[in-house]
């Protein structure tokens, strides 16, 4: 244990001794540097170009409707008619689970509701006997020819009769009920491929289980996808939250198909961040007709929150801040010997590019892009120039055609001091 202790002191020691160093020579090379009172910068053009308030967000897909089909009874899975990619229609069968003993429940449930029509029947018959008995016992008994007593009987046989009828009438209905449930039942046995809204056709997501397998009620068999739309999940953080707004358009890209862009809007905004991460799960509704993007793929989704076309543009690494904490630019004068200091306000950045607000008198203007942490007021410069890029005097045009965040790398003058 002292050994190792011993080791780090000795490393720490030579570490400190080698910064201190390296520094040292640093510091000389600098002094030496402005002793010759001349800073070789390289520089670049101001000019016109397209910019966008751009950010790139990364997420992943998800399926914009899925849900797993399951058995709403116990059995034992016959067969499943789809594999893992396949187009399904809605309505079709997806699986079917043994129905030997549902088939034998509806057969007994006909069977009874034959037996309970049949009483129906007979107590049907049997009333319309008593009513005509009774109608004629009404007349005698009106007649006084037959007695109290004896229309009293005749009475109670035509209430019973009666009460038999609503009874086989009632047992009928019982019976009919129950065999719309044994074939409700044996319904359960094909699952079948059903959703409301959105097109006639899905695909296969997963199989879950085999032919063969007992599965109880509820147990998922397969998954059913829709993406002819997908969703697109994306991370925004705190910062870039207020930007986003429902409808936004999207550019979705994917290391999967290189070169490919996907066409979205911003479908979703949760009203919450994450209490750790402070980022919004914002869901992009992608365009997907050829089911090219599938739940799970990693994306990119690119948002264009402003555009400025035409923009003043300097290049983003001329842009200094100063002690007083001004950021500007500095400007070769037009004998490419000193330079100045411009004040700027910034607008858009996009990629390489900064927008200058109000800056449209220095379009054409060369400013400092290496070497401007050395620069003052005034200083005199040497122009790293082997290529001849930037002339004194040169004038950018207007406008020229550009990528929105291009680089200006092509009017960058570049050379050794």
């Amino acid at each position: 244990m002292r050994k190792i202790i011993v080791l780090i002191v000795l490393v720490a020691i030579v570490g400190a001794v080698g910064y201190k160093y390296f520094t040292t020579r640093a510091q000389e090379r600098a002094r030496r540097g402005r002793g010759t009172g001349v800073v070789a910068v390289e520089t670049a053009l101001i000019r016109r170009a397209d910019l966008g308030d751009r950010v790139v967000f990364t997420g992943s897909v998800k399926a914009d409707e899925r849900y797993d089909a399951a058995p709403k009874i116990s059995g034992i899975i016959r067969q499943i008619n789809f594999n893992v990619g396949d187009i399904v229609n809605r309505g079709e069968i997806l699986a079917v689970l043994d129905d030997d003993e549902h088939v034998l429940a509806v057969e007994q449930a006909q069977a009874k509701l034959a037996v309970a029509k049949a009483n129906v029947n007979d107590a049907k018959a049997q009333l319309e006997i008593a009513r005509r008995d009774f109608e004629r016992a009404s007349n005698l008994h009106r007649e006084r020819v037959m007695s109290t007593q004896e229309f009293d009987q005749a009475d109670a046989v035509i209430k019973a009769r009666e009460a038999t009828y609503e009874t086989a009438v009632a047992n009928q209905r019982l019976t009919e009920s129950e065999l719309r449930t044994r074939e409700v039942i044996l319904g359960y046995t094909r699952i079948r491929a059903e959703w409301d809204a959105g097109g006639d056709q899905r695909v296969i997501g997963q199989r879950y289980v085999d032919a063969g397998a007992m599965v109880a009620a509820n147990t998922p068999i397969i998954s059913v996808l829709d993406i002819d739309t997908v969703r697109a999940v994306i991370s925004v953080s705190e910062k870039e939250y207020p930007k986003i707004a429902l409808g936004d358009n999207v550019v979705v890209t994917t290391d999967a198909f290189p070169g490919r862009q996907f066409a979205g809007v911003v479908a979703r905004i949760p009203q919450e961040l994450g209490t750790y991460t402070r980022e919004a799960e914002v869901e992009v509704a992608v365009q997907n007709a050829d089911r090219a993007l599938k739940p799970g793929m990693f994306v990119r989704a690119n948002i264009e929150f402003h555009r400025s076309d035409g923009a003043t543009a300097a290049p983003l690494e001329a842009v200094v801040r100063r002690d007083d904490g001004r950021r500007g630019v500095y400007l070769v004068d037009e004998s490419r010997t000193s330079v100045t200091f411009e004040p700027i306000t910034e607008g858009i950045r996009d990629g390489s590019l900064v927008e200058l607000v109000d800056g449209t008198s220095l379009i054409g203007r060369e400013v400092v892009t290496l070497g401007q942490h050395l620069l003052k007021d005034g200083i005199s410069i040497r122009v790293a120039d082997a290529n001849a890029m930037a002339q004194p005097g040169r004038v950018a045009p207007e406008k020229q055609p550009s990528q929105p965040g291009a680089s200006l790398g092509v009017d960058k003058a570049v050379g050794g001091a």
